[in-house]
């Protein structure tokens, strides 16, 4: 019957979502794994600076760290992520073979990165010692490199569904930091030299496990080549996309020192500690959902998006629920206000800067879909909008002083959230594409020239990923 016939299609799609949901959800705890592990390393490098550094120092540590996800950020979205996106495009079995070339790609970038580290020197030396900020700014610098491509050898990972290579990465990256740390504080390694330091050591050794378990997917022949001209291209929009809000981050905390002093800038630093596991939690869910995000944006599939965004929304708001009723404020069943007891010394700050973080995790995955939708250049635009509000909460620091930066994460974040909603309505009102398209779409694709391919003369191929 013709109904019977319409309906077919629709159980087909509806049981290939329940089945993908289910091999999501397995993937997911290997995901969250991995995060947790990578971001309880990056926390205890934050804990060790902020509990031995005195409040001045520590404004000067809070800079360096802005530097460094500012410097990050030119490589993984110049080369890797145009690189992570492409590869979400083919079969799962032949993601992971494009890995050495990506990697051999954003070397360059990365040292371009690097020297967002004299940025922060040149800024933080009118106010703290040469030593600590020459060693600060020597140990951010390789931090920057080799911390940006662990983390896309990591992404690369979850994206060929082998998250578990990935979390056993990030167990070994934190295991290396925790020594590092123990045994730098032992022989007396000064203490500008070891936060920063112990990570990049811990991050470039992980690298090379990760890389050495995945050896023989290594191998394997890349179903295209990755070539520089044709990834930078498409990554520009998303330099320019992850570029906003991470300089609109380092100017705040420029702000926030010049207008309210150093110490609310180190106090700053403190809640955003305590508050980052939010943020890890978001990341770990993102590193499962995010390519099944993507391909929804892709095929313009808007039961997949409903799907991967209800899983993702339901864990993220009760997980940052949870957390922040527990750490929200100093009481007895906080195990966190002892051990960073600078986080707490202005009344609300850590919930503030929580509230911040779930809000600001919620624009995630609705990135991913729109990057798969090919909608960079909307992309860059709602950020450096978006990002005109997180600027206009950091200038409120001269009375709001350390509150600032959390007033306007929020701010900005609301505002690109519903921007990005509302241009996802605009995405999903196209008809989704069909198997059949697809196939038409990728045989035209493969009679095009290799740099054609790659630098998006197609126009149905999607323009490649999204900062966080």
């Amino acid at each position: 019957m013709p109904w019977e016939a319409c309906g077919a299609p629709r159980a087909k799609e509806a049981r290939r979502t329940l089945a993908e949901d289910s091999s999501v959800k397995r993937r997911l705890p290997a995901g969250i794994v991995d995060t947790g592990f990578a971001s309880a390393a990056t926390f205890i490098v934050g804990l060790t600076a902020v509990v031995r550094f005195d409040d001045v120092d520590r404004g000067a540590y809070a800079l360096f760290f802005s530097a460094f996800v500012m410097g990050s950020l030119i490589a993984n979205e110049w080369i890797f992520t145009p690189a992570e996106v492409e590869a979400v495009s083919f079969p799962e079995s032949k993601r992971l073979s494009l890995l050495p070339r990506s990697l051999k790609l954003g070397i360059a970038p990365c040292l371009v990165g690097s020297t967002a580290s004299l940025v922060a020197l040149g800024l933080t030396l009118s106010y703290t010692s040469g030593a600590v900020a020459v060693g600060l700014a020597v140990t951010s610098a390789l931090l920057i490199v080799v911390s940006t491509m662990q983390s896309h050898v990591r992404r690369m990972l979850h994206i060929a569904a082998l998250s578990w290579i990935a979390a056993v990465m990030s167990t070994a990256q934190f295991i290396v930091v925790l020594a590092t740390v123990w045994i730098g504080t032992a022989v007396g390694v000064p203490l500008a030299w070891l936060p920063f330091g112990a990570l990049a050591l811990a991050n470039a050794t992980s690298m090379l496990l990760g890389l050495w378990i995945a050896r023989h997917q290594l191998r394997e022949e890349a179903p295209t080549r990755l070539e520089f001209r044709e990834l930078g291209t498409r990554g520009f929009w998303f330099v320019l996309n992850g570029a906003a809000p991470a300089l609109a981050g380092f100017m705040v905390a420029v702000i926030i020192s010049w207008l309210a002093s150093p110490e609310d800038l180190g106090y700053t630093e403190s809640a955003r500690i305590v508050a980052q596991p939010i943020l890890v939690l978001a990341a770990g869910l993102t590193a499962v959902l995010g390519p099944r995000a993507i391909r929804a944006g892709l095929d313009r599939d808007p039961i997949q998006s409903r799907s991967t965004s209800r899983i993702y929304t339901t864990l993220l708001l009760s997980g940052a629920g949870l957390y922040l009723l527990v750490v929200g404020r100093d009481w007895v069943l906080n195990p966190v206000a002892g051990i960073v007891p600078s986080a707490y010394i202005l009344t609300g700050l850590v919930a503030l800067t929580a509230a911040a973080n779930a809000v600001a995790a919620m624009t995630f995955l609705q990135g991913d879909e729109l990057a798969g939708a090919g909608r960079e250049r909307s992309l860059a635009a709602i950020a450096w909008f978006s990002s005109l509000f997180l600027l206009a909460g950091g200038l409120t620091a001269g009375f709001t002083g350390a509150y600032a930066r959390s007033i306007g994460l929020i701010a900005g974040s609301s505002t690109r959230f519903v921007i990005q909603w509302l241009a996802l309505r605009g995405v999903y009102r196209a008809p989704p594409r069909t198997e059949a398209s697809k196939m038409v779409t990728k045989a035209a694709s493969s009679r095009l020239p290799t740099r054609g391919k790659a630098s998006g003369s197609n126009s149905k191929r999607p323009a490649p990923g999204l900062s966080r």
